[in-house]
């Protein structure tokens, strides 16, 4: 036998692991306090929904989820994912379900199946095998009509306990225990039977394989939560959405703490400002509560006709591409499709300007939104494009650690390959239009000086190994990696002078 060339020459794969994922910034999650078709157990928390017919599916056209989700899908372009969450403002009783079989839906048409007339399968009922015989399709009018001789065939074998029935909009037929909870007296078994000419269990689609299985559960009472607590709840399990916002009009203590989570968490809460007393910069507002926590995670639109106006402003801010060129927007004089834009006086548009409450009204005949800020007037694009940033440097830092198949060493070579991540990630913030070149006007550190031009748009920055103190040299910790950049801003007002003569 010949030797392996394995003994010559020995290669080896060296695999790649997959490192963390970015944040998603175009997520965003409408939590409802109505459980529709969505929420029936007490397992499920969040369901992802891709239309608005989708949304009205799961609760009703005319439901408030349906109300709220409408300003987020007219929006155009927008945030690419809309995520609804469940918040269980009231206490609620989930009633119980019986154990069933669920199968698949059919090929055959009723033609088909009336062509069975001494049709055959066997079941397992509550542990127990039963052979059901000489089933006669012939004479239906349709699959009501099958479910119903099924269920009748059942019953002769003195199990009355069980149902046989059609869905319509599944096409596919379902049996069920008519006792709800949970019982192993009353466990539905797949159908099954020799392959013969009678045989009718694939037929019906209820073979293992084909139909599913369902346990009864007992009824369950679930808790009331605030949205603080539902938010946490829904984190636990799913942390993959940015933008945030509620199907109900929430009180103030609701709103303080909602907007506190956000701040906390690194989310962006879409408030809907209802109440002209809102504007109002008295201590017992809560905008000016917001304001004076400086709680700038609390994007808020003025409206007073629409419910939901906030919506359709977090779909438009949440609707960049950071890949993309040029993508960054400013959420000034951007549209609100679905929303009627204000009649607002000038003196609740200043109102509204100093607590950094967008408005949505007219200039002159053109509607738009104004100021494009967050609570306490900061810039709502640059918060969104600073949490990004953020995130997308320390999952490239982190990436650069966790993929070396080897080590960096701790030295300015081992650095460097860090410090190369944070300008990678730099270059995207310029390709995106979030960074310019500028006049810096911070802090001096490295070799940068306070009024220095960022000819870049920015300036990364580590001190040298050798000045690592003994205590960080042995935790392996490098030396700190500093970045400056220089956002690009949006123009949002001109000042135009015009010179004439005669």
């Amino acid at each position: 036998m010949a030797l392996s060339i394995s003994n010559i020459v020995n290669v080896q794969l060296q695999t790649v692991p997959k490192s963390a994922t970015r944040r998603d910034f175009g997520t965003v999650l409408l939590m409802t306090p109505e459980s529709g078709n969505a929420f029936t157990d007490s397992k499920t928390r969040y369901v992802y929904v891709n239309s608005q017919n989708e949304v009205e599916q799961l609760f009703g056209t005319h439901s408030e989820t349906a109300r709220a989700s409408q300003p987020f899908f007219a929006q155009k372009p927008r945030a690419k994912q809309l995520v609804i969450g469940a918040w269980n403002k009231a206490q609620r009783t989930i009633n119980a379900t019986s154990n069933q079989l669920t199968g698949a839906s059919l090929n055959d048409s009723l033609e088909v199946f009336k062509r069975v007339i001494q049709g055959q399968f066997s079941i397992r009922l509550g542990g127990v095998e039963k052979k059901i015989t000489n089933l006669n399709f012939s004479e239906v009018q349709d699959f009501n009509g099958i479910a119903s001789l099924l269920q009748t065939a059942i019953n002769e074998e003195g199990l009355k306990n069980y149902t046989v029935t059609y869905d319509q909009t599944g096409n596919r037929f379902i049996v069920s225990s008519a006792e709800s909870g949970v019982s192993d007296d009353t466990i539905v078994g797949y159908v099954y039977g020799n392959a013969d000419s009678n045989y009718i269990g694939a037929m019906l689609k209820l073979e293992d394989g084909q139909a599913t299985r369902q346990l009864g559960v007992d009824s369950i009472n679930i808790s009331a939560e605030t949205p603080a607590e539902s938010l946490t709840n829904l984190l636990d399990i799913n942390n993959a959405w940015y933008g945030l916002c509620f199907a109900a009009q929430l009180t103030d203590g609701e709103i303080e703490e909602v907007a506190k989570f956000a701040q906390i968490n690194v989310k962006l809460f879409a408030l809907n400002v209802i109440k002209s007393t809102q504007l109002e910069f008295e201590t017992g507002n809560i905008i000016k509560k917001l304001f004076d926590a400086q709680l700038d995670h609390t994007l808020a639109v003025y409206d007073k006709d629409d419910l939901y106006a906030a919506h359709s402003a977090i779909a438009r801010l949440l609707s960049v591409n950071f890949a993309a060129q040029n993508s960054t927007l400013t959420l000034k004089f951007k549209t609100q499709p679905t929303i009627t834009a204000d009649q607002v006086t000038g003196t609740e548009y200043q109102k509204a300007k100093r607590l950094g409450i967008n408005v949505y009204t007219y200039f002159d005949d053109v509607p738009l939104i104004a100021e494009g800020t967050v609570i306490g007037g900061k810039f709502a694009d640059e918060i969104v494009i600073l949490d990004w940033f953020q995130d997308a440097v320390q999952k490239e830092v982190f990436a650069r650690l966790y993929k070396s198949p080897t080590k960096l060493p701790l030295t300015d070579k081992g650095n460097a390959v860090l410090i190369d991540a944070v300008i990678s990630v730099c270059l995207e913030g310029i390709n995106n239009g979030a960074f310019a070149p500028g006049k810096w006007t911070g802090d001096s550190f490295g070799e940068l000086e306070t009024g220095d031009h960022l000819d870049e748009g920015y300036y990364v920055w580590a001190a040298p190994m050798d000045t690592l103190s003994d205590s960080d040299r042995e935790q392996r910790r490098a030396t700190p990696i500093q970045t400056a950049v220089k956002l690009a801003g949006a123009i949002h007002f001109s000042d135009v002078i015009i010179n004439f003569n005669r």
